[in-house]
């Protein structure tokens, strides 16, 4: 999305070509850091994070927090190989996966009785708002439009959900029925306006906008009328999160040169510095009972979810996580989760299938749909190598034999073998055209990671 919002920061995955790999007065404006969405056909999300290089420090000492955490917090992680939806108890514990499916799951928020969690993903092939259970079950897309609808924001009074979408140009907020009719727009400007968050009685919105050259934090009422700037700064003033008691908004901004949490009263004034570190902090998130706010920063090296008093007391660190673990979204006050939750069943497009058909794999006219390695990027040889194992799980060994063009396709011819075999089998892999690809026979599916890694990768 263009401008579209958030903070994606993932290994950008590369695009395959054939059988190798590439490299898939006014104020000032603030330089932005885009992060792409992965895929090339879809518009960049724009991110307030910072220009300079964040400093990974120890995390700082702090006095203990104000009170013991509540509720759980969601959030969205690539440990899987892919951007999901986890959910855990708000002091870290029984951290559970919660979606599943091919592609991308992310920007959670959950439902005023803690029951639902809405999300954004691009199951269907462009970003939609699904809704599904607090344990990851009973999927339901609500918003289909082949633009890119992100960044939903369920309303207090549980009746609508506000999202960003592009649909008529640019970024705007709408707001939707939970069952998805009657979609409203209720910004209408040629800039960007993101990050939606309701106040406690769900009779205004805040948000942030470019409408006054850089980002800062509006209001309006719930039918998009009567707007209201809340700050005014040089600085980029970003993702607001209206408080619990509606007493305060918290909200990021780069007033000191780094990514900060800041919190302000609901008219602008008495702003308040809560964090002072040389890295990003970014996407607040307040406890159910206004006295913690959870936040994603990149102060230890990776991306992790942390939460602090909210007068910045405090500092505990819930994600250990070497990749990007990001965007929480803490929950209304519902129990601790006991254990961790059952993962869900993955759809069928997301398993690795064993082929029945001799011919599959082995036959120039039905090639595996599937032909190259993501871990292997940057060799050309081996971007033919399939994500494939032996029988019994064996690496498998790979020569390229040769590239062909047939029907419309590149397919790679290759050499397979693996420890114990007599005799390399003569495979063709199709590197252009994506289907569900099956493991031929004679060989089984590699890991699951790697293989919704391979998955995702072709599918972008």
């Amino acid at each position: 999305m263009g401008k579209l919002i958030i903070i994606i920061v993932m290994a950008q995955i590369g695009i395959l070509t054939a059988c190798g790999v590439q490299a898939r007065t006014p104020q000032p404006s603030i330089t932005k850091t885009p992060i792409l969405w992965p895929t090339a056909t879809y518009r960049f999300f724009r991110t307030i994070a910072p220009d300079n290089v964040a400093t990974a420090t120890p995390t700082p000492t702090a006095k203990p927090l104000p009170a013991a955490p509540l509720g759980r917090i969601a959030f969205q992680s690539d440990r899987s190989g892919s951007l999901d939806i986890y959910v855990m108890n708000a002091d870290g514990t029984q951290t559970s996966r919660l979606t599943t499916d091919v592609g991308v799951e992310v920007f959670p928020a959950w439902s005023p009785e803690g029951e639902r969690i809405a999300f954004t993903a691009d199951i269907q092939g462009s970003p939609d708002i699904y809704v599904m259970n607090a344990d990851g079950t009973d999927l339901q897309r609500i918003v289909d439009n082949p633009a890119s609808d992100v960044l939903p924001a369920w309303s207090p009074d549980g009746e609508r959900i506000a999202f960003v979408s592009d649909r008529d140009g640019n970024d705007e907020i709408y707001v939707v029925d939970t069952d998805g009719n009657n979609p409203q727009r209720l910004t209408r400007d040629s800039a960007s306006d993101d990050f939606p968050s309701w106040s406690p009685d769900a009779e205004w919105l805040v948000f942030s906008s470019t409408r006054d050259v850089n980002a800062e934090i509006y209001k309006m009422d719930k039918n998009g009328r009567n707007l209201i700037r809340l700050t005014d700064d040089p600085a980029a003033d970003s993702t607001p999160a209206w408080s619990p008691d509606g007493s305060r908004i918290a909200f990021v901004s780069k007033r000191d040169g780094f990514a900060n949490l800041f919190v302000m009263d609901v008219d602008g004034e008495n702003v308040v510095q809560l964090t002072f570190y040389k890295s990003i902090v970014e996407v607040p998130s307040w406890s159910p009972d206004g006295s913690m706010i959870a936040f994603a920063s990149d102060m230890e090296g990776s991306r992790d979810i942390f939460i602090i008093g909210a007068a910045g007391e405090g500092l505990q660190r819930l994600t250990f996580y070497a990749g990007e673990e990001f965007y929480p979204a803490w929950s209304p006050e519902v129990p601790f989760l006991m254990e961790s939750l059952a993962e869900p069943s993955p759809a069928v497009g997301s398993v690795c299938l064993l082929s029945n058909d001799p011919s599959y794999g082995y036959s120039l006219e039905n090639p595996v749909r599937l032909g190259y390695d993501p871990r292997e990027e940057g060799d050309a040889e081996s971007g033919c190598l399939p994500w494939l194992l032996g029988p019994q799980g064996q690496n498998l060994q790979v020569e390229l034999l040769e590239e062909i063009e047939a029907g419309g396709s590149q397919l790679c011819k290759v050499s397979l073998s693996y420890a114990g075999k007599a005799q390399a089998d003569v495979l063709y892999f199709d590197t252009k055209t994506f289907e569900q690809p099956r493991a031929p026979i004679g060989y089984s599916c590699g890991s699951p990671v790697e293989y919704l890694k391979a998955i995702f990768a072709a599918r972008y």
